[in-house]
């Protein structure tokens, strides 16, 4: 059994999170927004225009302080795409001078490509699995984004991440495969689950990814390391198997609630600052 040890020695601020608040467009399983699901109940920002937000002006100073110009839209309990009013922040903050970029399952990129083709900074792309069936079981839902449509038509700063867990860790090179496929694709993150208080039900899939990588590591050749991520390349992709507790970055978040956090560890962060 994998012992979960967090690395608190973090670099400076190099980007910033803004944790949208909701209700997801999708059930992932190992969701990390599920270990304060108690906590994010009945919260809902995602129809509340972002200047009614509680102390969003103070975050985005925080971030200048800070010198932070990369902001990612993200979610807890939501998807990072399905904000009322994205083609509205996405300029005002750019308008403030911030790279806004997004992290999303990708379930409503074809409606929301206007806003995509918007943002300066980077695409990030969750695909978990190619099988519908075991999307059913992953994410919670029984069809897949036309990834063949999405990720050309999305720019040049794409970045792909699969999260390995016991239903798709058998897809691995396939998944691989395909996500090297597309030029415009930067590089892959092969993400460990992470939780703070679900041991008990994700720690199986964090022990699955160590012995697959273990096996991996013996046949290929590290290339470097991406803040302690160990680097390969595998079809001419840069490919990062991140641990989030392990990785040595560091970020402000915000929550839409109106919680702001100076704490990388999300959990963390927001169960000590929330409002």
């Amino acid at each position: 059994m994998i012992e979960i040890v967090k690395n608190r020695k973090r670099e400076k601020y190099t980007f910033a999170n803004i944790n949208l608040l909701g209700n997801c467009n999708a059930d992932c399983y190992f969701c990390l927004g599920k270990d304060i699901l108690q906590e994010l109940a009945g919260k809902n920002q995602l129809n509340i225009h972002f200047s009614k937000w509680k102390n969003f002006e103070y975050f985005l100073q925080q971030c200048k302080k800070e010198s932070v110009t990369k902001l990612y839209l993200t979610g807890q309990t939501a998807d990072g795409l399905q904000y009322r009013y994205l083609s509205e922040i996405i300029d005002y903050l750019q308008d403030k001078g911030f790279i806004v970029g997004v992290r999303t399952n990708g379930y409503l990129a074809e409606t929301k490509m206007d806003c995509i083709h918007k943002m300066d900074g980077e695409i990030g792309y969750s695909i978990h699995t190619l099988n519908r069936e075991k999307n059913k079981i992953i994410m919670g839902k029984n069809y897949l984004p036309h990834w063949d449509k999405i990720i050309p038509a999305s720019g040049e700063n794409v970045r792909i991440s699969i999260v390995l867990n016991r239903y798709n860790i058998d897809e691995f090179d396939d998944l691989i495969n395909f996500a090297s496929s597309f030029p415009n694709v930067k590089y892959i993150q092969v993400r460990r689950i992470s939780t703070d208080t679900r041991l008990d039900l994700l720690q199986k899939d964090i022990d699955m990814f160590e012995e697959f990588y273990q096996k991996f590591a013996q046949t290929h050749q590290q290339a470097g390391n991406y803040y302690l991520a160990q680097k390969y390349f595998l079809n001419g992709k840069e490919i990062n198997f991140w641990r989030t507790v392990e990785a040595s970055c560091n970020s402000l978040n915000y929550f839409t609630d109106g919680t702001c956090s100076n704490e990388y560890f999300i959990v963390e962060g927001y169960l000590k600052n929330h409002v």
